[in-house]
């Protein structure tokens, strides 16, 4: 049984900085929705990101962020800094395992 811990999450954006409420279904990975006025035309609204800050996909229900993060909680130990992350984990196969739950890559958003 995986449990869930409830937080929060802080971002900056080119306007401001912005604080949500996020979840940790994996520890090191954070879900949480971006607000309204932050990319307004988007559907995806569930950002999937690392506890650095870092955003790791995209999706358009919170369901799928959760699904991603268990997807790809075996690929590495996400509670590591970004910077030892970068060489361990394979970001074609991070995707590629993503994509099979609704998850966009940062880069098409």
């Amino acid at each position: 049984m995986s449990v869930t811990t409830h937080l929060t999450h802080t971002f900056q954006t080119d306007v401001r900085e912005y604080t949500v409420p996020a979840t940790s279904p994996v520890p090191g990975l954070l879900v949480y929705e971006i607000p309204d006025e932050v990319e307004p035309l988007s559907g995806l609204r569930w950002s999937l990101g690392h506890h650095s800050g870092l955003l790791i996909a995209s999706a358009m229900y919170e369901d799928d962020a959760i699904r991603g993060a268990h997807k790809i909680a075996d690929m590495a130990d996400w509670t590591k800094d970004a910077a030892g992350l970068r060489g361990q984990v394979d970001q074609d196969r991070l995707y590629e395992r993503l994509a099979w739950v609704a998850c966009e890559s940062p880069a098409y958003t």
